[in-house]
């Protein structure tokens, strides 16, 4: 099956979506909001079902990098506290924020920035009826004022408005410790029309077919532009290609590139090109393009500048999205379900890796801020930098008397706490229980890997031969595969064999062979005939292989028996010495051991978090009230698939208000709407109200949640996918003090 281009499902602005599928006959134009929501998620799961698999040429270097930021998050104190950051207090009161000057450093990094249109589609091609940041010209001094900042570090909006850029939202949101700059070049000339580019595979509602392309054409033509200097561009090191550990050094590819192509982005609902136009993505160009006509002093690439990794968006894209993208490009994932399982993930609008992106009067250009996940992990890859600062708790310490914390407003780096992070005990989840003893082999869990457990066996006086174990497995469906292999011994080449467990269908080109892939549905029993070795001595191995997205539990084996004209040649039950090699296998109790923590921020609707006041739906403005956000972070999960798991994911919000929403005509509403109210506040929350084609939802509830209790449910029972699964530990966090503007509050943590 041929794949296109990946989509990022983040920056999807459903009402412009929902337009494209009205004008294309596939919904109706009075469809209710509940059957327009029906309809987008359907057309984003056919995307997602088509979404690339494979592994660019730097995907070695990509993985240990991830793996080393995750690592940072643990090991490089970002909330450990620095005295005058405890914000104990007290007082009976809660002053104000008062902002803390950053004299720390500051890390610039430079952004190279490539305008290119279509020969059938020039760049202002773009109507007033396509979108909402429409521009007579979109010109290089409009891009350079949104994502670098006039002098104020604002830009003008379409009708005059005074607009945040990308530059100016880094900014603040790093508490100045980090910004951007760089240059717009072009509008130069793709070679063939949009649809070359953007067209899905397989029509209609596949993904980009090749937009890769079109980003090396932006770089040869960049190259030849005698107006720009690509070396400039070149400043990190960010894969560490010569292993030294500096990452700010020259490495020969351009550090951040962002593509800016001339039409409306499918995410949009592409305008007139519609589904042709290119869907807004961060990727990498599968392998490493050495650009014609450049030099270089850096080896690598025989001494030509190369590109890898880039981000592209639309022409009439708004700070929201660019900034998104970015995100990415720093290393974050996307917060929200990726796969569209369900009725969305507990984080939508409180975070921009969700979709905070399109928050503002006009959507997307006034994006809300990070998660406090997303600030840790960046303050943990840029050591010394001011994204996030505050104090641990643990568990073990917490009393019933307890601790007092101020919290200040997560926009502004003042005096006190920026977050609190309460670590928990590990959390222990039973995968499976081995059929027999206390031990089975167990394969490993995740992306990439190539795990195996191998051993000899000599079959030489056979004349037939079986394999038989006991079985657990849960592997990613034709994607991620467990294969028995058997190899003359001496010899390099490994074959796999057949089994009552094992499938030769290979829809996506990923089998092995004789693959085992799917879920067993508990323990089963597996045979294979070994007899076509028999009088040789062999090479045995278990191999698990997995790819670069989405990893299930996992292949657990036991009670390994070979048995060689009934006699019995190997017995290992995974209890005592074993009789194989592992090489990423390992005993395994069934028992999956995690960390879990809460992370506390205090959001109001100042700064970038303004955007948390100004969500446009339908005609109006909806808001996320101000208070304690309550973040329940699980490392057990690496996706928010709350479709398929509800109430658990990597990240979410706790939701203070656990009334279910409804549409007048008793559709549960999504996710986005039932965590408006999700923070946790002395003062009364704001009403609110959406009317969409004749249909209403109404939250007329703004009853003061103070407290979190974990030994209450927060799972939203009428709404699954809303809610989150937290551990009852007895833990109480109760807000017990505002001040007079919002600003600050002060939070007392207790059994």
């Amino acid at each position: 099956m041929k794949q296109g281009g990946p989509v990022d499902f983040a920056i999807a602005n459903e009402e412009k979506l929902a337009e494209m599928l009205k004008r294309s006959g596939k919904l109706r134009a009075d469809a209710t909001p509940a059957e327009v929501e029906q309809a987008v998620r359907d057309y984003l799961r056919q995307k997602a079902i088509h979404m690339p698999r494979g592994k660019g040429e730097l995907y070695d270097k990509e993985a240990k990098r991830a793996e080393a930021m995750q690592d940072g998050q643990q090991t490089n104190g970002v909330l450990n506290g620095k005295g005058k950051k405890l914000g104990q207090s007290k007082t009976a009161s809660v002053p104000s924020v008062k902002p803390e000057p950053w004299n720390g450093g500051k890390r610039v990094d430079r952004v190279l920035v490539l305008l290119i249109e279509y020969p059938d589609f020039p760049h202002n091609n773009i109507q007033p009826t396509e979108t909402d940041m429409y521009y007579k010209d979109y010109t290089r001094e409009h891009y350079e004022d949104m994502i670098f900042g006039g002098d104020d570090g604002y830009y003008d909006g379409p009708n005059g408005e005074k607009l945040i850029s990308v530059k100016k939202y880094y900014e603040e949101q790093s508490g100045g410790s980090y910004s951007i700059e760089g240059k717009v070049a072009g509008w130069y000339q793709a070679k063939y029309p949009a649809k070359y580019y953007g067209g899905n595979v397989p029509a209609p509602d596949g993904n980009d077919v090749n937009p890769r392309a079109l980003v090396r054409e932006a770089l040869a033509a960049a190259a030849q532009d005698p107006t720009i200097d690509l070396r400039e561009f070149d400043q990190e090191d960010r894969y560490d290609l010569d292993g030294d550990g500096n990452y700010r050094e020259p490495d020969g590819l351009i550090d951040h590139l962002m593509i800016i192509h001339s039409s409306v982005g499918e995410e949009s609902g592409g305008g007139s090109l519609g589904g042709d136009a290119i869907w807004s993505h961060r990727w990498n160009l599968g392998s490493v393009y050495r650009i014609p006509n450049t030099t270089t002093d850096v080896p690598y690439w025989r001494g030509q500048l190369a590109a890898y990794d880039y981000t592209i968006e639309p022409a009439d894209g708004a700070a929201g999205v660019f900034a998104h993208e970015y995100g990415h490009d720093l290393g974050l994932p996307d917060e929200y379900d990726t796969i569209y399982s369900g009725l969305g993930e507990p984080v939508a609008y409180w975070s921009i890796m969700s979709s905070g992106s399109w928050a503002g009067r006009i959507p997307g250009t006034e994006p809300t801020g990070f998660s406090a996940w997303a600030k840790q992990f960046l303050q943990s890859t840029m050591p010394g930098s001011n994204w996030l600062s505050g104090t641990t708790v643990e568990w073990n310490e917490v009393t019933p008397n307890g601790v007092e914390v101020v919290l200040d407003e997560a926009n502004t780096k003042g005096t006190n706490n920026d977050a609190v992070r309460i670590n928990l005990p590990d959390k222990e989840t039973v995968i499976t229980t081995p059929p027999s003893g206390a031990y089975a082999y167990f394969s490993g869990s995740g992306n990439n890997l190539d795990h195996t457990m191998s051993t000899t066996i000599d079959l030489t006086r056979a004349s037939k031969a079986t394999l038989a174990f006991d079985t657990w497995y849960a592997i990613e469906k034709d994607w991620d595969y467990g294969a028995v292999e058997v190899k003359p011994h001496g010899s390099n080449e490994w074959t796999t064999i057949q089994g009552n467990i094992t499938t030769t269908d290979n829809p996506y080109g990923q089998n092995p062979g004789n693959g085992i892939t799917g879920t067993s549905n508990g323990w089963v029993k597996a045979e294979f005939d070994l007899s076509a070795y028999a009088g040789q001595t062999i090479d045995l191995r278990f191999h698990y292989i997995t790819d670069v997205a989405v990893s299930e539990a996992g292949w657990y084996v036991d009670n390994i028996q070979v048995t060689a004209d009934g006699t019995i040649a190997l017995t290992d039950d995974a209890e005592g010495d074993s009789a194989f090699a592992l090489d990423g296998f390992a005993k395994s109790d069934g028992i999956a051991r995690s960390k879990h923590y809460y992370l506390l921020e205090w959001r109001n609707h100042r700064g970038v978090d303004e955007g948390l006041a100004h969500i446009l739906r339908g005609d109006r403005l909806l808001s996320y009230d101000p208070g304690l956000v309550v973040w329940y972070v699980d490392e057990g999960y690496d996706n928010n698939w709350t479709g398929v798991h509800p109430g658990e994911g990597f990240l979410g919000v706790v939701d203070a208000d656990q009334h279910t929403l409804k549409w007048s005509g008793n559709t549960t509403a999504s996710t986005r709407y039932q965590v408006h109210d999700a923070a946790f506040s002395l003062q009364k929350g704001a009403p609110f109200r959406v009317a969409i084609n004749g249909s209403q939802l109404i939250d007329n509830d703004t009853s003061p949640t103070p407290v979190f209790d974990d030994s209450r449910s927060y799972d939203n029972k009428g709404a699954v996918d809303a809610g989150r699964n937290v551990p009852n530990y007895g833990l109480k966090i109760r807000v017990i003090g505002e001040s007079v503007d919002r600003t600050a509050a002060r939070v007392l943590i207790h059994r």
